[in-house]
Parts: structure tokens; sequence; C-alpha cells
């Protein structure tokens, strides 16, 4: 029990109003994960798939479940928010298979699971072992409402969100205004009669190849992102999510990649919040060819003329092109030049040889102040012209990471009684440290004395160590729109206590 002492003078402050911020998420045992990701899109990785994954085929039929756990961190290492699991392989035990994954993922991959079966007994044995909130993969009216039924109870049950297709008796909806009329049965159907929260039904439109050279096929992609757009404008609320790689099946990997990362852009901004990916094939299109783009956006909008045929171009720009080749780039020819380029393509490897040619021109610390940091500039100029999003933001980040830290032992520390003292953190909620640990880094090579408090630090911590240490000024860094709410939570509260010492705010480019 808390006690007044000394009178009315010396009472503890009021307490100030908590604001609630509810984020629609799923998780895994150990963190929640948005369903709606800031400048980003909910990428859901696919290589843990029996029926699209020989690798993960082969790992399952030879019982290595270590390998795929390796496959599954890997996937998440790349960037993916939840992982697609299938076990579903002719001759094999589908649900023991699936207890056998679902029991390791959950203890060693720190990544929401979609369970992926057309079998409900499998997905039922699935939820039963995961141990945080997952999406089951997935509901249609493909042979009537009774199987959807039986897998909207056991998403009840065990509070998963669901994916649904837009399948009915009559087939796979084609165009626009049919994927519009199913996504509102299946609405209805989770939603209103079953209880669903909208926000986690996730509507998957379908999207075909677009590379057949078919007449009736031509018109696929365009109309998925009309049905993309017609969902979103009649329900807000809902996720949107679509098999992004069956775009371009057909084609040879790089072409494959360059098409789905151009569809993937403009899906995106007609409204879809997911994508079942593979992370790492995706490009962003300021390392794409303009040409190479142009001709991918001329065949997902169908625009042909009498003498050019988009489909024919696109294969004659890829012929013989390896996935690897995918995005082809010129070399700056100084030091200098390849160090900023590197930033901007979040691009790490070998990147110590450039840093060594660097440190023959100029000192360490003017690297990281003239180029380095002019590489990020152009990061946040894209960042925020919607050219690059935020898996791509995070890559330049931890390029710029690696140079600094291969740079540090090379810059000249000012030497003597330090500048000022600095209380450094990363706002409660957010785990983004990048920036922040960069500022660390210059402010001690330039006199001042830093304490780097880490991530996730609440405020109190932060005004504990500025009084421990006599700081003379506090810096808050988070990457996470929320993390500005916090930011002026924390504002106003040190407004409160009476705390006047500066304080710095640091954010995403």
């Amino acid at each position: 029990m808390l006690r007044r002492r000394g009178g009315s003078t010396f009472h503890r402050p009021a307490p100030v109003k908590r604001i609630h911020h509810w984020v629609p998420s799923v998780a895994s045992l150990y963190s929640q994960t948005p369903l709606r990701q800031e400048n980003s899109y909910f990428s859901i990785g696919e290589r843990c798939n029996a029926n699209g994954s020989k690798k993960w085929r082969e790992l399952q039929e030879a019982g290595d479940w270590d390998g795929c756990v390796a496959v599954g961190r890997e996937q998440a290492a790349e960037g993916s928010n939840a992982l697609d699991l299938c076990t579903a392989f002719v001759g094999r035990n589908e649900i023991a298979e699936m207890n056998e994954v679902v029991t390791r993922f959950t203890s060693s991959v720190n990544a929401p699971l979609v369970i992926d079966s057309t079998e409900t007994p499998v997905i039922e044995a699935a939820l039963k072992l995961h141990g945080g909130k997952p999406i089951i993969n997935s509901i249609n009216f493909e042979d009537g409402e009774g199987h959807a039924e039986d897998r909207m109870i056991l998403a009840r049950k065990f509070g998963a969100a669901v994916i649904a297709l837009t399948i009915d008796e009559v087939g796979m909806a084609k165009t626009a205004e049919d994927k519009l009329r199913i996504a509102e049965r299946l609405v209805d159907f989770a939603c209103t009669r079953h209880g669903l929260p909208q926000c986690d039904l996730m509507i998957d439109p379908l999207t075909f190849t677009i590379a057949t050279g078919v007449e009736d096929d031509r018109k696929l992609g365009v109309w998925t992102l009309d049905g993309i757009r017609l969902i979103r404008e009649r329900f807000p609320d809902i996720q949107i999510i679509l098999g992004l790689s069956n775009i371009s099946f057909g084609l040879n990997p790089a072409a494959r990649a360059v098409l789905n990362s151009v569809f993937l852009d403009h899906a995106v901004k007609a409204g879809m919040t997911g994508a079942i990916v593979h992370v790492s094939k995706i490009r962003p299109l300021h390392l794409i060819a303009a040409e190479e783009v142009k001709v991918a956006e001329d065949l997902i909008f169908d625009r042909r003329s009498e003498d050019y045929d988009p489909l024919q171009k696109l294969l004659e720009l890829f012929a013989g092109r390896k996935a690897a080749d995918a995005v082809q780039k010129r070399r700056a020819e100084t030091p200098a030049g390849r160090l900023k380029d590197r930033i901007v393509d979040g691009d790490r490897k070998g990147i110590e040889d450039d840093l060594a040619a660097a440190m023959e021109e100029m000192p360490a610390l003017d690297i990281i102040n003239t180029v380095l940091l002019d590489g990020m500039k152009v990061v946040g100029e894209l960042f925020g012209a919607g050219k690059m999003q935020l898996p791509f933001v995070l890559q330049s980040a931890e390029t710029m990471k690696t140079a600094v830290a291969w740079l540090e032992p090379y810059m000249e520390r000012v030497e003597g009684q330090a500048r000022g003292t600095m209380v450094l953190a990363t706002v409660k909620g957010d785990v983004h440290d990048i920036g922040k640990n960069l500022v660390d880094i210059i402010l001690t090579n330039n006199g001042y004395r830093v304490i780097n408090l880490g991530i996730k630090v609440p405020l109190a911590d932060m005004i504990a160590a500025t009084k421990e240490h006599n700081a003379h000024a506090i810096g808050m860094s988070g990457l996470l729109v929320k993390s500005t709410v916090i930011m002026r939570e924390n504002l106003e509260e040190m407004a409160r206590q009476g705390i006047d010492v500066p304080v710095f705010l640091g954010g995403a480019p």
C-alpha cells in the first residue's frame, strides 16, 4: 500500500492515463507479429512446404527434422514474418510428420506458423501443439461449406487467424467481380456467422500465371489487382494475401524474380497486406533496370500492340540469365562510389575490400560522415518516396552496421576530458538499434561519453541512468511508427516530473 508522507507537499504525482494501441497480430510462442506491417507487407515464407520445395521434401523424407528447423530459421533471418508449414507428401503420414515439425518449430523458431493442409485432422493436430496464435491455411467453398465449417470451429476454439481463398462451387474466381462476390460470402461466413474478427480473416483473391501466352490468361494479373482494390474498399479491416509466385509460373528464375517483384509492388499499392513469398528472391524496384520494370508492367497490364508483345520481350531480356543475375547493375569506378552503392543496395558481401581501398583516400570517420551517411540519405529518400520497402531499408542498415564495425578500430578518438555525456536507448516495445549504435560510435569517437542502455528500454530506466551518470542529454531511438507514440508519452511524463534534460529523437531514415 502506498502511503502519503509529509503532508500534501510530497504526494506522488498523479498517474498518467494509459493509451491502449490495439494491433491485430499473430504470434509465436515467444512474441507477437502484427498482421499489418509498417511500410511493408506481412511476408509468409513459402519454403517449408513439401508441395513446393524439393529441398524441404528431401529433408522431410529423410526425417531430418534439424534440417527442417534450419530452413525455417533461415527464412526468419531473411525477414519472413511467418512460416507456411505443409507436410502433405504422397505415401507419408501427414499428421505424424506435421507433429514432428510443429513441435520443433514452436520451440526453436521465433516466427508464427501457418498450418497448411487440405485435411482438417492435420490442422487440428497442429493447433494442439502450437504455443502461439497461428494461421489456418485455408478455407474455401469448393465443396460447399462443410469443410470450411469444421475449420472455422477450430479457428474459434484455438484463436487462430484464417486464410480464405476465393473459390466456390463454380470454381476459382478469376475476374475482379467474382473475387469480390466470393470475398463477401467468405466475410459473412467467417465473421458474421462464426464470429471471427475481420482483422483475423486473410482473403486470398488468387493470382494465376500470366506467362502462358494463352489469350484467356492475359488479363489475369490486372484482374487480380482490380480484385484487391474492390475487396479493400469493401472491407478495410480484413487482410488481403496472395501466393505471389503463381503470377510468374513457367518463366525462368531470373525473369520470375523481376516479375514477382514488380507485381508485388503493384499489389501492395492496390491494398494487399501480405504475401506467401520467398523473401530473399524479391528485388527492390530501384535495383531493377527501368526497361525490365516497364516490360514486366506491360505484361501485368496487358499492354500489347501490333509489333510488341511484352511476354515475348520479357523472354528475350532474360534468355540465358540466371536467378543471381536477375538484377544487373554497373559497379562504380571509385571506392567511395562503390561503398555508397553498397549501402543503398544493402550489399555487405566483400565490403571490406572497398573499405580498405577507401581508407587509402580518406580517414575512417570521413568515410562514415561523407560516404556511408550519404548512402543512407538516399535510402531515406527512396523509403519516403515509396520506392523501397522496410525489409530493404533494414538490409541497408545492416550493411551500414558492418561497415562501421570494420572502420571503428581505425577511428581516432578525441583524447582528454569527455565533451559531454548522453544516455542512448531504443524505446519500450522496439527492438531496432542499428541507428542508435551508429550514433554511439560516432559520438564516442568524437569525445563524448555514451551510456547505451540497449533496446526496449522503459522511461524509468533512462531517467535513472541520466541521474546516475549526470548525463547532459537523452537520445531516444525507434524504427516503428508506434515508437513515436511512446516517445511522445515519454516526453509528456518527463515534463510532468519536471525533468528538463534535453532529448534527441531518432528513427527510420
